[in-house]
């Protein structure tokens, strides 16, 4: 991997770290350290290989999957129904739900209970904004992604792991081939 294309960034934290949200390599770094960036990278080489060539491998598998054209609008209700069949289910509503363009993530749901989408979404097969959905309203009982939750996650989705590929290779798919993702 060579350092120049790879996106250096010091930022408050207390250890390094290596990002790959959007498939280009992100190192990230305490703002007032002496961590050397080839130290760091050396050290991570390795790893960082194998997830460039694991992005790589998914981008090819999934290049030719079909991008949906709904409206923001349309998104809006699908999340929705999904969203009230799911509340009856799991017997918990969010506080609110909303929708925004967000950089590196599918949805995310507050300590609060809120759950935003990303409007992205809408580009997706239902099954997958179904499944996020799922995923986020299960934060609901659980925060975090320990086994309560993923055991909470495989009652309604017995092949979780499917779609969660399917949504990483859906990411980098929107992410480079559809100039539509640019339109949140």
């Amino acid at each position: 991997m060579q350092k120049d294309k790879i996106s250096i960034i010091r930022r408050k934290i207390k250890y390094p770290r290596i990002e790959l949200k959007t498939g280009v390599p992100v190192l990230i770094l305490p703002q007032n350290s002496s961590f050397d960036e080839t130290e760091v990278l050396d050290k991570h080489k390795r790893w960082l290989r194998q997830k460039l060539e694991f992005i790589e491998k998914t981008k090819k598998k999934y290049k030719n999957q079909k991008i949906y054209q709904r409206s923001e609008n349309d998104l809006i209700k699908l999340v929705t129904s999904f969203v009230d069949e799911y509340s009856k289910i799991l017997e918990k509503k969010p506080s609110k739900i909303s929708f925004r363009y967000m950089k590196t993530k599918w949805a995310s749901c507050s300590k609060e209970g809120k759950i935003t989408f990303n409007s992205v979404m809408k580009y997706l097969p239902p099954r997958l904004i179904r499944y996020i959905v799922f995923h986020e309203m299960a934060h609901l009982l659980v925060s975090n992604h320990n086994k309560n939750f993923w055991r909470l996650i495989k009652k309604e989705f017995k092949n979780y792991t499917h779609y969660e590929e399917q949504l990483f290779g859906y990411w980098f798919l929107l992410l480079e081939e559809s100039p539509k993702s640019k339109d949140h």
